[in-house]
């Protein structure tokens, strides 16, 4: 009977989180990101599955699972811009938002009356937050645990920052209000920082882009000038006889195996290029990964035209 029972409840609660990933696939994918590598591993392993099975070539020997690879990583690449894009966001509206709360408590309202009146303005994706502080402190939640969940679920280093002074304030016995308002300033101190450096460290990016962008011209100038001419200068060689300087033999050149190297050359340095790019651009290597994503996509099209129609 009580197996019957936890069967009943795995099968509900298996529902419920697929009727959850398609309402919110992001929501869902964010509640426990690990689940995006099941996806991301899935799909990279059934795209080289039918590589290997079809013997899949579009440019050059096994660029397949290079592409396999390519599209297994963008459902990362995607969900780590998105997050980018809603951090920012939120970083973006918590100075107002703190401002309105130590407004709120200076004008004489209980903590709670006041996060409840701050739940009605617009602080984008903060408001949903909020409103989860307010329930919660209606129920008797301690306001520690409440603002601890709430920088939990945005996971940024301002907002944990600002929510870790709030709660020692608090502890010590200092007034919340005072206390909002000096974390609303080092907020706006701390993202102005960020936007000079964000400001400062963009060219940088656009470095990184223009070298990627000048190797892939190096690479096209030798694949249409260095393989032809070594090919007629070693069936040149070939016909007459004659040793190169040095008494060494110029032999046949395999084109397929230097076009090759010239398309593995170019996937390597979108990806190199990318990550780095990430880095410079936003202090992190994971934030690369969609700068990774185009560059490599950039060569593998570039390759893909040159070999559907030669210049």
């Amino acid at each position: 009977m009580a197996d019957e029972i936890l069967e009943k409840l795995a099968k509900k609660k298996r529902k419920k989180d697929l009727m959850s990933f398609f309402r919110d696939p992001m929501g869902f994918i964010r509640a426990n990101p690990v689940r995006l590598s099941y996806l991301s591993g899935a799909l990279g392993g059934c795209l080289v599955l039918i590589s290997y099975l079809t013997d899949l070539e579009f440019v050059a020997p096994y660029d397949a699972y290079i592409l396999a690879g390519i599209v297994a990583f963008m459902p990362p690449a995607y969900y780590s811009y998105s997050e980018q894009k809603r951090i920012k966001k939120a970083e973006d509206a918590f100075p107002d938002l703190l401002r309105d709360l130590a407004q709120a408590k200076r004008a004489g309202l209980s903590l709670i009356d006041a996060v409840t009146l701050t739940t009605e303005g617009d602080y984008g994706v903060l408001t949903e937050g909020m409103r989860k502080i307010a329930a919660q402190l209606t129920w008797g939640v301690p306001i520690e645990d409440t603002l601890q969940m709430f920088a939990k679920r945005y996971p940024t280093r301002i907002i944990k920052r600002s929510i870790e002074m709030i709660i020692e304030g608090y502890k010590t016995g200092g007034e919340v209000g005072e206390v909002l308002k000096i974390a609303a300033d080092d907020v706006m101190e701390l993202k102005s920082l960020e936007k000079r450096r964000t400001a400062d460290m963009s060219p940088y990016v656009m470095v990184c882009y223009v070298t990627f962008f000048v190797f892939l011209g190096v690479l096209l100038v030798l694949y249409h000038s260095f393989i032809p001419t070594m090919v007629e200068a070693g069936e040149a060689v070939a016909e007459s006889g004659a040793t190169g300087r040095g008494g060494v033999m110029i032999r046949g050149v395999d084109v397929e195996t230097l076009k090759m190297l010239f398309f593995h050359c170019g996937i390597i340095q979108g990806v190199c290029s990318g990550l780095v790019a990430g880095k410079l651009g936003e202090g992190k290597v994971i934030a690369g990964l969609k700068h990774a994503i185009i560059l490599a996509s950039a060569a593998f099209g570039l390759f893909a035209i040159l070999k559907i129609m030669p210049l």
